[in-house]
């Protein structure tokens, strides 16, 4: 049955709301997954478990939340925001933070049939990197620099049913704990100059288009079967008491400098208490800076008895 329990936090940090909201709809009170329908895609670039996240934080968000979607081939997928606070920001023209306003990048991964992550080490960003802020726009034009939250699915098919499907693993990690090169992302996400008159006729182009790939959480065994909230922020459980503070870790930068976020889960659920870990996720394998040759389509007509 679908919850119409509305997520009100005690706490005004958007991403403990957000997480409370997907964590209750995704997994029961025992912690196992609770399975649901997606449509099929009606098109290429349609994405029905997108539609489906911003369906549940519709219903299960307070009311004084709203959820603005952004149009396809656009980043991020949406923005959660708290008007009142971020008017107020605005207004006084402070930098924004989590308690007004969000960025949200929805990101799944399939399962093998192991039941593990098909990309355990790596994941596909397209052609947008991971940051701590994002750039969106105000409706008159104006950018505007906000935090950015990432989720994460392991999302699988439920038995035989074609368009049944379950979260096995599910994280919620902030931009900061994936890449906080702000450089990077203004320099990949702005303007590109395209190749043009290519090709014998002068009519082709090469886009410059990136395509971008950054670790996946989800890789790291522990992440396994739960729904896990990563933050940047310590003592959040004090304020949700939906939130149960089980871990630190910590990610060393290429610089050599140190960030700690911490880790929670459903209060509900009991979790133990776990060890620090020191940079847990793991780096996507094989890493080289050449790309992998294409078109090497081979043939072999002797073994087709041709002659």
């Amino acid at each position: 049955m679908t919850s119409t329990h509305r997520i009100e936090a005690p706490s005004s940090e958007l991403p403990a709301a957000v997480f409370l909201a997907l964590a209750e709809e995704f997994f029961d009170k025992q912690g196992q997954p609770i399975p649901f329908h997606l449509p099929a895609k009606t098109k290429p670039q349609d994405d029905p478990f997108d539609r489906h996240v911003v369906a549940v934080l519709k219903r299960k968000l307070a009311k004084d939340l709203v959820v603005l979607i952004s149009g396809q081939n656009t980043s991020p997928d949406l923005v959660v925001a708290r008007p009142e606070e971020y008017q107020l920001l605005v207004d006084g023209g402070a930098d924004f933070n989590t308690t007004a306003i969000m960025a949200l990048e929805v990101k799944k991964v399939a399962p093998t049939k192991s039941g593990q992550p098909s990309r355990t080490s790596s994941m596909d960003f397209n052609s947008t990197p991971p940051c701590s802020t994002v750039r969106v726009y105000s409706d008159k034009g104006m950018p505007l620099i906000i935090p950015a939250y990432y989720l994460i699915s392991l999302l699988a098919r439920s038995g035989d049913e074609p368009e049944l499907y379950y979260t096995d693993s599910l994280a919620l990690v902030p931009g900061s704990a994936l890449s906080e090169d702000t450089e990077l992302y203004d320099e990949i996400t702005g303007e590109r100059t395209k190749l043009i008159n290519l090709g014998s006729y002068g009519d082709g182009a090469d886009r410059q288009r990136p395509m971008l790939i950054f670790s996946n959480p989800l890789g790291w065994s522990w992440m396994a079967g739960q729904a896990t909230l990563i933050s940047d922020r310590s003592g959040l459980d004090s304020e949700v008491g939906e939130l149960r503070y089980v871990r630190e870790i910590s990610r060393e930068t290429t610089a050599g400098k140190v960030n700690t976020f911490f880790c929670y889960r459903l209060e509900s659920l009991n979790p133990p208490f776990e060890e620090p870990a020191r940079n847990p996720f793991p780096l996507p394998s094989a890493r080289t800076e050449k790309t992998s040759p294409r078109g090497h389509f081979k043939i072999n007509l002797r073994r087709e008895g041709l002659f």
